[in-house]
Protein backbone atom coordinates (compact mmCIF):
# COMPACT_ATOMS: atom_id res chain seq x y z
CA UNK A 1 0.00 0.00 0.00
CA UNK A 2 1.45 3.43 -0.90
CA UNK A 3 1.86 6.33 1.31
CA UNK A 4 -1.23 8.59 -0.63
CA UNK A 5 -3.32 5.38 -0.22
CA UNK A 6 -2.99 5.03 3.62
CA UNK A 7 -3.46 9.00 3.58
CA UNK A 8 -6.85 8.96 1.25
CA UNK A 9 -8.99 5.61 2.59
CA UNK A 10 -8.73 7.18 6.23
CA UNK A 11 -9.89 9.94 4.84
CA UNK A 12 -12.94 8.55 2.98
CA UNK A 13 -13.94 6.25 5.88
CA UNK A 14 -14.06 9.70 7.62
CA UNK A 15 -16.36 11.40 5.25
CA UNK A 16 -18.91 8.59 4.65
CA UNK A 17 -18.86 8.40 8.62
CA UNK A 18 -19.60 12.05 8.76
CA UNK A 19 -22.13 11.49 5.54
CA UNK A 20 -24.46 9.15 8.11
CA UNK A 21 -24.21 10.91 11.13
CA UNK A 22 -25.32 14.21 9.54
CA UNK A 23 -28.07 12.21 7.84
CA UNK A 24 -29.18 10.72 11.07
CA UNK A 25 -29.11 14.44 12.31
CA UNK A 26 -31.25 15.90 9.40
CA UNK A 27 -33.92 12.84 9.49
CA UNK A 28 -34.26 13.19 13.00
CA UNK A 29 -34.39 17.12 13.26
CA UNK A 30 -37.49 16.98 10.54
CA UNK A 31 -39.25 14.23 12.25
CA UNK A 32 -39.12 16.13 15.70
CA UNK A 33 -40.39 19.17 13.68
CA UNK A 34 -43.09 17.33 12.65
CA UNK A 35 -44.55 15.23 15.64
CA UNK A 36 -44.17 18.95 17.28
CA UNK A 37 -46.12 20.10 15.14
CA UNK A 38 -48.45 17.55 15.53
CA UNK A 39 -49.02 17.55 18.87
CA UNK A 40 -49.67 21.17 19.42
CA UNK A 41 -52.40 20.63 16.71
CA UNK A 42 -53.85 17.96 18.61
CA UNK A 43 -53.95 19.80 21.49
CA UNK A 44 -55.62 22.86 20.21
CA UNK A 45 -58.17 20.81 18.83
CA UNK A 46 -59.00 19.08 22.14
CA UNK A 47 -58.69 22.67 24.01
CA UNK A 48 -61.11 23.57 21.54
CA UNK A 49 -63.64 20.91 21.83
CA UNK A 50 -63.13 19.82 25.00
CA UNK A 51 -61.41 22.44 27.31
CA UNK A 52 -58.53 19.96 28.63
CA UNK A 53 -55.37 21.28 29.00
CA UNK A 54 -53.02 21.06 26.56
CA UNK A 55 -50.11 19.42 28.85
CA UNK A 56 -51.90 16.68 29.48
CA UNK A 57 -53.11 16.09 25.74
CA UNK A 58 -49.53 16.55 24.85
CA UNK A 59 -48.28 13.65 27.13
CA UNK A 60 -51.19 11.27 26.51
CA UNK A 61 -50.77 11.56 22.84
CA UNK A 62 -46.71 11.51 22.93
CA UNK A 63 -45.92 8.01 22.40
CA UNK A 64 -48.62 7.67 19.76
CA UNK A 65 -47.23 9.91 17.55
CA UNK A 66 -43.42 9.46 18.35
CA UNK A 67 -43.91 5.56 17.48
CA UNK A 68 -40.20 3.74 16.34
CA UNK A 69 -39.68 6.87 14.06
CA UNK A 70 -36.21 7.76 15.68
CA UNK A 71 -33.95 5.26 15.21
CA UNK A 72 -30.32 6.87 14.82
CA UNK A 73 -31.97 9.06 18.09
CA UNK A 74 -33.05 8.83 21.42
CA UNK A 75 -36.48 9.08 22.34
CA UNK A 76 -37.52 12.96 22.43
CA UNK A 77 -38.35 14.67 25.50
CA UNK A 78 -41.16 17.44 24.79
CA UNK A 79 -41.73 20.52 26.68
CA UNK A 80 -45.33 22.24 26.65
CA UNK A 81 -46.01 26.45 26.87
CA UNK A 82 -49.63 28.00 26.49
CA UNK A 83 -49.59 31.51 25.49
CA UNK A 84 -52.29 34.65 25.12
CA UNK A 85 -54.73 33.13 27.77
CA UNK A 86 -54.32 29.76 26.16
CA UNK A 87 -55.13 30.59 22.87
CA UNK A 88 -51.46 29.59 21.67
CA UNK A 89 -49.86 26.31 21.98
CA UNK A 90 -46.10 26.12 21.91
CA UNK A 91 -44.77 22.38 21.86
CA UNK A 92 -40.82 21.64 22.00
CA UNK A 93 -38.70 18.79 21.81
CA UNK A 94 -35.31 17.58 21.81
CA UNK A 95 -32.98 14.72 21.32
CA UNK A 96 -29.48 13.62 20.70
CA UNK A 97 -28.35 11.34 18.46
CA UNK A 98 -27.02 7.97 19.51
CA UNK A 99 -23.93 7.44 17.24
CA UNK A 100 -21.02 6.86 19.35
CA UNK A 101 -18.72 6.88 15.83
CA UNK A 102 -15.90 9.38 15.81
CA UNK A 103 -16.38 11.09 19.43
CA UNK A 104 -12.60 11.11 20.41
CA UNK A 105 -12.04 12.80 17.51
CA UNK A 106 -12.17 16.48 16.31
CA UNK A 107 -15.28 16.44 14.10
CA UNK A 108 -17.49 15.40 16.49
CA UNK A 109 -18.36 17.70 19.46
CA UNK A 110 -17.72 15.54 22.82
CA UNK A 111 -21.27 16.33 23.89
CA UNK A 112 -22.81 14.71 21.23
CA UNK A 113 -25.16 16.07 18.45
CA UNK A 114 -28.22 17.32 20.41
CA UNK A 115 -31.20 18.95 17.98
CA UNK A 116 -34.52 21.08 18.88
CA UNK A 117 -37.23 21.76 17.18
CA UNK A 118 -40.44 23.75 18.34
CA UNK A 119 -44.00 24.42 16.70
CA UNK A 120 -47.01 26.39 17.86
CA UNK A 121 -50.84 25.89 16.78
CA UNK A 122 -53.42 28.66 17.78
CA UNK A 123 -56.88 27.54 18.60
CA UNK A 124 -59.15 29.58 16.78
CA UNK A 125 -62.46 28.27 18.24
CA UNK A 126 -63.74 26.81 14.65
CA UNK A 127 -66.79 24.70 16.66
CA UNK A 128 -68.02 27.76 18.59
CA UNK A 129 -67.57 29.97 15.90
CA UNK A 130 -69.72 26.96 13.72
CA UNK A 131 -72.41 26.89 16.06
CA UNK A 132 -72.77 30.78 16.56
CA UNK A 133 -73.24 30.99 12.38
CA UNK A 134 -75.67 28.01 12.87
CA UNK A 135 -77.63 29.81 15.06
CA UNK A 136 -77.93 32.94 13.55
CA UNK A 137 -78.91 31.37 10.80
CA UNK A 138 -81.71 29.32 11.84
CA UNK A 139 -82.71 32.78 13.78
CA UNK A 140 -82.69 34.72 10.76
CA UNK A 141 -84.89 31.83 9.30
CA UNK A 142 -87.51 32.14 11.92
CA UNK A 143 -87.52 36.07 11.50
CA UNK A 144 -87.88 35.92 8.02
CA UNK A 145 -90.29 33.50 8.04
Amino acid sequence: MTLEASLVIPMVICVLTLIIMFSYYLYGRCVLSQDCYILAFRASIDADRYDADPESTVFSKRDRVVGKKYFGSTRPEFRVECRESGKEIRVEGNSKIRAGAMGNYFLKPKSGWDFKAGQKATCLGQVKHIRRMTRLKDIAQRVLD
